[in-house]
């Protein structure tokens, strides 16, 4: 009976340490204190294309890492150095900010944020 016991604890502890977790949270606003109004009354814009950054934090065992806004922060300027949104009047719309956590639990954690975003440039 021992014996079961001690195998079925070693067990249950090698499968809840020996899986890695995940969760994804998405968000659809402004979370980059950036704001494009578009009339779509009238076709006055056209679509340039679709661009994303990325930012990444590694915790181990709770420590290291940055704190969330520094994230979207790096994202935001990574997003904005591919959008090429000098040289005419052009905006970023439907944004969109995607937060990954996985990790082993208690161990280490990595976050990851991607903003997303489409190019728009305005016609008249």
């Amino acid at each position: 009976m021992r014996k079961e016991l001690t195998t079925l604890v070693l067990g249950l502890t090698i499968i809840i340490f020996g899986t890695s977790c995940g969760s994804n949270l998405g968000f659809l606003s402004d979370k980059n204190r950036t704001v494009t109004n578009i009339e779509l009354g009238s076709k006055n814009f056209t679509v340039l294309g679709r661009v994303s950054g990325t930012s990444s934090a590694t915790y181990y065992l709770g420590f290291g890492g940055m704190k969330n806004q520094d994230l979207l922060e790096l994202a935001m300027k990574d997003l904005l150095s591919k959008a090429n949104l000098e040289g005419g009047p052009r905006a970023l719309a439907n944004q969109i900010v995607d937060v990954h956590v996985g990790g082993f639990p208690l161990l280490y954690a990595k976050i990851t944020v991607k903003i997303s975003a489409h190019v728009i440039e305005f016609t008249d």
